[in-house]
């Protein structure tokens, strides 16, 4: 069994929600991003709607459990967004809405920084995991910053997901949150560099393939659990790190 723990599935094929749970993938997430210029609160709550109404149904007739993150995203949100943290609670209490995200840092802006601590804030009242993106440039530092506006929060540990993670900034992690590796060769991890830092480093690693409009691979999780096994890495480590993690952070 495995969970793949953040992806885009409003922008994939039914095809490919077959074939992940043909590779024995019990469970996807499906988290809120910016498919589209996102100029209005109305556009984002269009998607949220979409992703609870309309993917939890495509992943029923695929074979395979859907379930949300609804949230708004750094690359991209209107200029008037305190609507939509306004809103965000009403959505939140769907019985298919499992996180707040994927919100997190891009372009290090004050008003991202704004919007990262009030959707913090929702996280913590409303007790809700919630997925920290950081971008592929400049990543070290938005990490830094995301770590020092989480100290702020003071949001549980727990209820925390710092996502795509890398070698280079593993290691700046210095709490006990939820580690993101994303499998997306070309973009973020080669399935060997995950399963390296899985085997190098004792922290609650949560794999996902992060499928979206861009190139990615829907045998992300297989893939990196078939060559964890190659090199010997602890087979707890693997359980954790493809569905034990993901399963405690999403309380599914």
């Amino acid at each position: 069994m495995m969970i793949d723990a953040h992806t885009h599935l409003d922008v994939r094929s039914f095809e490919d929600l077959e074939k992940m749970a043909l590779c024995g993938i019990e469970t996807i997430i499906t988290c809120a991003h910016d498919p589209y210029k996102m100029s209005s609160p109305d556009v984002y709550l269009d998607h949220w709607d979409r992703l609870i109404n309309l993917e939890v149904k495509r992943g029923k007739m695929a074979g395979v459990s859907v379930k949300v993150a609804v949230g708004v995203h750094p690359m991209g949100y209107p200029k008037n967004w305190m609507p939509l943290i306004k809103k965000l609670p009403e959505f939140l209490e769907n019985e298919n809405v499992v996180a707040i995200g994927e919100t997190g840092l891009h372009y290090l802006t004050e008003d991202e920084k704004n919007l990262l601590r009030e959707q913090l804030i929702l996280a913590k009242d409303y007790k809700m995991p919630i997925i920290i993106h950081t971008p592929e440039k400049n990543k070290k530092e938005a990490l830094i910053e995301i770590l020092k506006i989480l100290d702020e929060v003071k949001i549980k540990d727990d209820l925390v997901m710092i996502d795509h993670i890398n070698k280079e900034t593993v290691e700046l992690i210095d709490r006990d949150v939820f580690v993101g590796l994303t499998v997306q060769p070309s973009m973020k991890l080669s399935h060997e560099e995950a399963a390296e830092i899985i085997k190098d480093y004792d922290k609650k690693f949560i794999l996902s393939s992060d499928l979206g409009s861009l190139k990615a691979d829907i045998y992300a999780l297989p893939r990196t659990k078939l060559y964890m096994k190659k090199i010997s890495v602890d087979e707890k480590k693997i359980i954790n790190s493809t569905f034990k993690n993901a399963k405690e952070f999403y309380r599914l």
